[in-house]
């Protein structure tokens, strides 16, 4: 009798339907419903823990939805262990995010697109087509702007951009516009499950093409004494951080085992790999990098076990000259050097703070009190850290930031 019981309580929980994502996108100038607009689901997260594959590479990635005259949409069969971000994309329109979409909600997911018009000025325009290693189009591609080219040198940022971002069609069709003319843009052209790739490709009314491939897969364990630790997460970034040159970082978890496996690596380059402090510093532990290259498409590259070792810690005060308090939830942030790693704690009301889980290195502790700056504001708040230390002790004067 038990286990018919057993046998009939899965079967209803594995009939239960899966949850559905709903939302509605507006015009951003007319607060009017935009129909025919395309809801995409690109990327995914896991409720907690970290993620143990790429974000893209989800099964329930790639599902879409059209919107209807009320400018609804509704993306069913979605997993309920999961979190969503969404792209929506619609002709004459900028695309844009909807993140962390949650299918549990009773929330609509809401968004506004903006209108957009292609400069007439061809020196302004990119125009490209994804293709993988076969000339098929690769749609869904996301294209991101990384830096322009003038007959008198660079610029980096966001600043005269008409497009942030951009997304390949089904023909794998794109197009970027800049604000002003100029000779050449430098594009970051990430394809869902696929590798990324950063190209230079000239203005101009002609389309050009970017072939899209799988690139290299980096596997290895977390272990400490021997023993696999589970639910790390790691980071993976390109070691060289001159602009135009970065990717963006990737993400991973450990697996019970300690096991990873970050797939769709650029092949080419050098990265840093690195247990991310926050995830060690809960267990005591700390990391420090392991250079990382690959060479070639299609490469495994195996980099054997990370050890973990005890961490050190870094504890101080934060206090300021005038005598007065330290003001209620203020936090403190503190900066690996030269790696995309860092902390946030919150100051104690007597302005004392603590750093956990710290590998050999050179951090720089940040207080943001406002109306307040270093003594001297020129100099950085950097600390070696090659044992424990409590002598961040950090005086702080009246005055606003430049």
């Amino acid at each position: 009798m038990r286990t018919a019981i057993f046998v009939l309580t899965t079967i209803a929980l594995a009939a239960q339907p899966r949850p559905t994502a709903n939302g509605v996108i507006m015009d951003a100038a007319t607060n009017q419903p935009i129909a025919n607009a395309t809801v995409l689901v690109y990327a995914a997260g896991v409720r907690s823990g970290y993620n143990l594959f790429c974000p893209t590479c989800y099964t329930d990635c790639g599902k879409r939805a059209t919107t209807n005259e009320s400018g609804e949409f509704t993306i069913a069969n979605l997993s309920a262990d999961l979190v969503f971000d969404l792209l929506v994309v619609r002709d004459g329109f900028s695309s844009t995010w909807i993140k962390k979409v949650d299918p549990l909600s009773n929330t609509k997911a809401q968004a506004k697109l903006a209108k957009r018009t292609s400069p007439e000025n061809p020196k302004q325009i990119v125009r490209g087509k994804v293709v993988d290693a076969r000339g098929d189009a690769v749609r869904d591609a996301l294209i991101a702007q990384r830096g322009i080219i003038f007959d008198q040198g660079r610029s980096f940022g966001d600043r005269d951009w008409i497009d942030l971002v951009a997304v390949s069609n089904k023909d794998g069709e794109f197009e970027m516009a800049f604000g002003k003319p100029a000779k050449a843009m430098i594009l970051q052209v990430a394809p869902r499950g696929m590798a990324s790739s950063l190209v230079t490709l000239t203005t101009g009314a002609g389309r050009q093409s970017i072939t899209a491939t799988d690139g290299a897969t980096v596997r290895g364990r977390v272990v400490n004494n021997g023993k696999p630790l589970a639910n790390i997460e790691l980071g993976l970034s390109t070691h060289s951080r001159m602009s135009g040159t970065v990717f963006d970082d990737m993400r991973i978890g450990t697996n019970e085992s300690g096991e990873f496996a970050i797939t769709n690596v650029p092949a080419g380059r050098i990265y840093d790999l690195f247990p991310r402090m926050t995830a060690l510093g809960e267990k005591g532990l700390s990391a420090e990098v392991t250079y990382v290259e690959t060479k070639d498409d299609g490469q495994e590259v195996h980099i054997g076990d990370i050890q973990t070792q005890p961490a050190y810690t870094l504890k101080g005060r934060v206090v300021l000259s005038d005598g007065a308090a330290i003001p209620a939830n203020i936090r403190v942030n503190l900066f690996l050097d030269r790696m995309p790693d860092s902390q946030t704690v919150m100051l104690g009301p007597d302005g004392e703070f603590e750093f956990r889980g710290l590998a050999r290195g050179v951090y720089s502790v940040s207080p943001a009190v406002k109306g307040y700056i270093p003594l001297d504001p020129e100099k950085p708040l950097e600390f070696l850290i090659d044992h424990d230390r409590a002598d961040a002790n950090i005086t702080l004067k009246p005055g606003s930031r430049f």
